[in-house]
C-alpha cells in the first residue's frame, strides 16, 4: 500500500515498512488531508492510498480523531468479534459439538435448579455463539489503561477481524511518549495495518519507522 502526496513532489509513502507522519502546519491542507481519508475521491485533493492498481476506499481506511473516546467494548465492535469467533473458531464441528454439549449440560442443570419455583418456565431452543460470549461478557482486554495500550488493542483487532487495512490517528502523538509510540509502530508494522498519523505541528526527532511529510505554514514541504 503506498501512501501518495501529490503535492509534494509527487512524495510516496511503503505503509507496509514505514509508518506515515504528515506533519501540516497549513489548516486548509490539514482538511483538506482529513476529508481525503474520510471521503476519497479522484483525483485527490492532496494525498490518496493506493493498494496494487487500486485506490483505497473509504471503508478500508479507519480515522480516529478522539483517542479518549475510542471504544473496545461498543456494540458494533462486539458483534464483529462475537462473528468472528463462531466462524473462525466454532466452525470446527468438534469445537461446536462440544460447545452444544455443555450448553445443554447448563441449560439442565439451570431448569433443575428453578423447580423450587411455583411458575412454569422453558428456554430458547437454540443458544448461538454471540449469546455465550454476551453471557461471558467477552470483550477485548488492556493490560493498562494508557492509551497506547488501547490504540495497539485495535491495531490487533483491525487485524484479525479485517475491520480495515489502514488506520489513521490524528493528533495522536499529544497523547502518548516516543517509547509508547514506537511501540505502536512496531504492532502496526507487524499486523500489516498501514498507519498514517496526522498532526498539526512539526518535531524535529524522527522516531523508529517513520517517514514524514511536512508542510510548513508558508507552503514549503520537505520529505523526511
Amino acid at each position: 500500500m503506498i501512501l501518495r502526496a501529490y503535492n509534494c513532489e509527487y512524495a510516496e509513502i511503503d505503509l507496509l515498512e514505514n509508518v506515515a507522519v504528515l506533519e501540516l502546519m497549513r489548516p486548509e491542507i490539514f482538511n483538506n488531508v482529513l476529508l481525503d481519508l474520510t471521503d476519497p475521491t479522484f483525483p485527490a485533493r492532496e494525498v490518496a492510498i493506493e493498494d496494487g492498481d487500486k485506490m483505497l476506499t473509504a471503508n478500508a481506511i479507519c480515522c480516529v480523531s478522539d483517542l479518549l473516546e475510542l471504544s473496545l467494548s461498543g456494540k458494533t465492535l462486539l458483534g464483529k468479534l462475537y462473528k468472528h469467533i463462531d466462524n473462525s473458531v466454532f466452525s470446527d464441528p468438534e469445537e461446536k459439538m462440544n460447545l452444544d454439549n455443555s450448553i445443554s449440560r447448563l441449560r439442565q442443570y439451570f431448569l433443575e435448579t428453578l423447580q423450587c419455583l411455583d411458575v412454569d418456565l422453558e428456554t430458547s431452543p437454540t443458544v448461538e455463539v454471540k449469546d455465550v460470549c454476551a453471557m461471558f461478557g467477552l470483550m477485548p482486554f488492556c493490560a493498562t489503561d494508557s492509551v497506547a495500550c488501547k490504540i495497539e488493542q485495535f491495531i490487533t483487532l483491525c487485524s484479525e477481524l479485517k475491520l480495515c487495512k489502514v488506520l489513521v490517528l490524528i493528533q495522536a502523538k499529544a497523547y502518548m511518549d516516543d517509547l509508547s509510540l514506537e511501540s505502536v509502530y512496531r504492532n502496526a508494522l507487524r499486523h500489516r495495518i498501514g498507519l498514517i498519523m496526522v498532526e498539526s505541528a512539526h518535531r524535529q526527532e524522527k522516531l523508529y519507522a517513520e517517514k514524514k511529510i511536512i508542510v510548513d505554514k508558508d507552503f514549503s514541504d520537505q520529505i523526511l
